[in-house]
C-alpha cells in the first residue's frame, strides 16, 4: 500500500484550496455587479472549476490504487 500519495493530496489540498478561493474571490470583484445573469453565470462557473483539478487528482489516485 502507497499511503504516501493520500498524504500528498491531503497536504498539497489545503493550499490549492486556499489560492483557488483567493483568485476565485479576486475575479468575481472584477466581473460582477453589472448584470444578475453574468453574476449568475460567473458564480457557476467558479462555484464548478474546481472539479476539473478534484477530478483528475482522484483519477490518478484511483490508477495507482489500483495497481
Amino acid at each position: 500500500m502507497k499511503r504516501w500519495r493520500h498524504f500528498l493530496v491531503t497536504i498539497l489540498t489545503i493550499p490549492f484550496l486556499i489560492i483557488y478561493i483567493w483568485f476565485a474571490s479576486t475575479i468575481i470583484d472584477f466581473l460582477t455587479g453589472y448584470y444578475f445573469i453574468i453574476d449568475c453565470i460567473i458564480y457557476l462557473a467558479m462555484g464548478l472549476l474546481w472539479l476539473l483539478p478534484a477530478s483528475m487528482i482522484i483519477k490518478w489516485l484511483a490508477n495507482n490504487e489500483a495497481h
